[in-house]
């Protein structure tokens, strides 16, 4: 809402704007010019009107269509977030959960996929990621790799998998295809692994600190002289 009125606002400025750059540009003439100015003026602005409203219409629509909570609103207000870092944040995390329930889905589809997904649990994590990055919601661009590169690859790794297994006519060639992908995705779920641990690694650090404060608190300073 706060983007149209501030299209609405700009477009309407362009008139009188636009009207004052042509009258110094080509000397007040009066009569019938001011008419041809405001005209231009008017032209101007609802071209720019119309470029920006066709720009919106095109932009992910997730904030419009799914409501957000009273709790993660104020879930993200709480981490220092403003409206937009909040619009941003949902539009990005809505396309990546689309793409890691889509991975849910595409390592269950054949033998060998379920067989990396149970070694190198790729579900399971990437699941884990997503959840991380909700609940931390500033650091999310240190999920960058994972977010744009590595979920994204290893999904349509997965999805061209998928569709090569399923030719009916297999060569030596697809097999030596298929067997190069499934290292790929296999060392892509390794490096998924990697990014999860990353991003928690001051949590694992949090924890440690935590236990090692609970045992000196625990362990007696030195023990009691008979």
């Amino acid at each position: 809402m706060f983007k149209k009125i501030k299209i609405w606002c700009i477009g309407f400025l362009i008139v009188p704007l636009s009207c004052l750059i042509l009258g110094l540009l080509f000397h007040y003439q009066g009569d019938w010019i001011d008419f041809l100015y405001v005209g231009i003026g008017l032209l101007l602005a609802l071209i720019y009107m119309k470029i920006n409203f066709n720009h919106l219409k095109r932009q992910p629509q997730y904030k419009t269509n799914h409501k957000i909570s009273d709790k993660m609103l104020k879930h993200y207000q709480d981490a220092g977030m403003s409206d937009d870092e909040i619009d941003f944040f949902r539009e990005t995390l809505h396309q990546a959960e689309i793409e890691v329930q889509a991975l849910a889905t595409n390592m269950q589809a054949l033998p060998k996929l379920k067989a990396i997904d149970l070694n190198q649990e790729t579900t399971r994590v990437s699941q884990a990621m997503f959840q991380a990055i909700v609940k931390e919601p500033k650091r999310l661009h240190l999920a960058s790799d994972f977010l744009y590169r590595h979920l994204p690859s290893i999904n349509e790794l997965t999805r061209k998998f998928i569709e090569i297994s399923h030719h009916e006519v297999k060569t030596a060639d697809t097999y030596a295809v298929l067997d190069k992908s499934a290292e790929a995705i296999d060392a892509l779920s390794q490096q998924i692994k990697q990014d999860y641990a990353t991003f928690v690694a001051d949590d694992l650090d949090d924890l440690d600190t935590e236990i090692s404060v609970a045992k000196q608190q625990t362990t007696p300073d030195h023990k009691e002289e008979n």
